[in-house]
């Protein structure tokens, strides 16, 4: 087998050796993680196509969509909630904030806290996103057909449940309220 091994000065150089720590391409092309990552690409791709024009990522949107539906929660929350990093979602919120469409109050409770809260446009943006947004969905699953979809969808349930703590931000569920 021949691998690329970097060198000095003039860029790299091949040799033959055997590359026992290497795994086959076509294995790599195939693992579930390689295959989840690609189907991540083309979900974005494909949301992004359906929603032109709304100038929103999956991101923005779902941040949007967690805020409406939890409203007065404060960044912490929604990075727990979104599971996107606390750089994430700074820049996510000064985003959504920046275009009008949730505000950041400080919390009377703790000074230091933002609660979050999506504005009239903010909400008028997510109702007339909403029939785009499962158009996407539907694109992206169509080739599974309905039966193929609901247990492919139920399998990325199991998965992202059984492993949600090994994740950089595991989702932490809503809390009840009092």
């Amino acid at each position: 087998m021949t691998c690329l091994r970097s060198g000095r000065g003039n860029g790299s150089h091949r040799e033959k050796r055997t590359c026992i720590f290497m795994l086959p391409l076509e294995e790599i092309l195939n693992l579930p993680a390689f295959l989840i990552r690609r189907c991540n690409q083309i979900a974005i791709g494909v949301f992004l196509e359906e929603t032109q024009g709304f100038d929103l990522t999956t991101a923005q949107w779902g941040a949007l969509s967690l805020i409406a539906h939890e409203p007065g929660m404060d960044q912490t929350r929604l990075m727990e909630r979104s599971a996107l990093d606390r750089s994430s979602i700074t820049k996510c919120v000064e985003r959504l904030e920046a275009q009008g469409l949730i505000l950041r109050e400080v919390d009377p409770a703790d000074k230091r806290a933002r609660r979050l809260s999506v504005t009239k446009d903010g909400l008028a943006l997510l109702d007339a996103m909403s029939d785009k947004v499962r158009d996407s969905q539907r694109r992206l699953l169509a080739p599974l057909g309905d039966e193929g979809a609901d247990s492919f969808v139920k399998m990325l349930q199991i998965l992202t449940a059984a492993h949600n703590e090994s994740s950089r931000v595991p989702v932490r569920a809503p809390t009840a309220s009092v």
